[in-house]
């Protein structure tokens, strides 16, 4: 497709489905964008969600077990040329991740440049896929792929939480850190703070919604924490792009 991706596609998968230890030919890249998935490889278990860019190594096996959401997510087939350059950062077999909300927004612009597909297309992307790769080295680079084990224990928090109006310190209390420390780290690892990833996380089930149910727009809102569909519409619309029914629509 470019000289940083051979190939980029859109992967959907079924809630609650369960995929057993399978292994694949070449190395890839996958970029989270709505819904969620634990993933073991490597001898140890991961929760992938929105914002999360990861790899999976060739000939690695790997299990994976999908959210209640679904999935939704980008998949990258790296150039030989993308590989040498990102390996000179960190190593690709160790199946390296990235949590970054700046990672999900240049996932975002790239669907909508897949989905839009005009003359430009082409070189949006490209420039899109050196910026993502970009952001994955230079995460690599300062070590903001290894998030701490409390991090991860806040977002699973929030996650199983889902509509409940969380305050720092109660999430912090929930995973045994101080508030202050907590919230540097959402800022240094997912870019945002704490409130602000509520609110997409709330998002990201409402697109997995939209894209495998007919649930009325309005249930989904109040499923997702929103008061009423037009709040529902003006949190979706500024951060995936577009609105709600218009998203659906696409999904079809």
């Amino acid at each position: 497709m470019n000289t940083v991706f051979s190939s980029i596609r859109i992967g959907r998968y079924a809630p609650d489905l369960i995929m057993d230890a399978h292994v694949h030919d070449e190395v890839s890249f996958s970029l989270v964008l709505a819904g969620g998935y634990e993933e073991t490889i490597r001898g140890r278990s991961e929760t992938h969600v929105a914002g999360t860019l990861l790899v999976c190594p060739s000939d690695e096996p790997h299990a994976q077990r999908f959210g209640r959401g679904g999935l939704y997510k980008l998949v990258f087939d790296p150039t030989p040329e993308t590989v040498a350059r990102v390996e000179d950062m960190t190593r690709l077999a160790d199946a390296p991740i990235l949590r970054s909300l700046a990672v999900a927004d240049v996932g975002r612009r790239i669907l909508s440049e897949l989905q839009r597909d005009d003359t430009f297309s082409p070189l949006v992307i490209e420039g899109l896929s050196l910026e993502l790769i970009g952001q994955f080295a230079r995460g690599h680079a300062t070590g903001a792929g290894s998030a701490p084990r409390y991090l991860k224990a806040a977002m699973e928090y929030m996650r199983e939480a889902e509509t409940a109006s969380l305050r720092l310190a109660d999430v912090a209390l929930a995973v045994g850190c101080d508030p202050a420390k907590l919230s540097t780290t959402f800022q240094h690892h997912l870019g945002c703070t704490l409130g602000e990833y509520q609110r997409r996380m709330r998002v990201e089930r409402a697109a997995a919604l939209l894209a495998t149910g007919r649930l009325p727009i309005s249930e989904i809102a109040l499923m997702c924490g929103f008061s009423d569909q037009p709040h529902l519409n003006r949190a979706f619309k500024a951060q995936i792009g577009t609105s709600p029914a218009a998203y659906r629509r696409s999904q079809s």
